[in-house]
């Protein structure tokens, strides 16, 4: 069984794509809109990982990055088009792992999936899925 992933990202296309390019790699993937969506799939779904968006409609993904620290430490990537420092930093003293601007290369965003989700549950002493 392979790792389930949550992206949070309010452009359908852009969640599409990342989609489809974890599913080449065989994870399942599932696709919120907005914070609160992301947060009814954490409690239905067992996710491992999950790749955020920080300018969303309702909450916004610093937010959801403070709610998800709150209830798990799974990895999260968070995926932006901002780009200046201060928002970089904030998103990762709020407890994202990773960070990475739009536009982006969907396979730095498999590589960096798939580096987090090794080094987080080898560090965590669980096996791989």
């Amino acid at each position: 069984m392979k790792y389930n992933i949550l992206i949070t990202e309010d452009e359908r296309e852009i969640a599409e794509l990342i989609k489809l390019y974890l599913e080449n790699e065989n994870y399942r993937v599932f696709c919120a809109e907005d914070g609160k969506e992301a947060l009814e799939f954490l409690e239905q779904e067992s996710i491992d990982m999950a790749i955020l968006d920080i300018m969303m409609p309702g909450m916004d993904g610093y937010e959801l990055t403070k709610r998800i620290r709150k209830r798990s430490n799974m990895p999260i990537l968070i995926l932006s088009a901002k780009t200046q420092s201060c928002d970089k930093i904030r998103g990762l003293n709020l407890g994202a792992d990773d960070y990475m601007t739009k536009p982006f290369d969907p396979l730095e965003v498999v590589a960096r999936v798939n580096s987090a989700l090794r080094r987080f549950y080898r560090l965590n002493g669980e096996t791989e899925k």
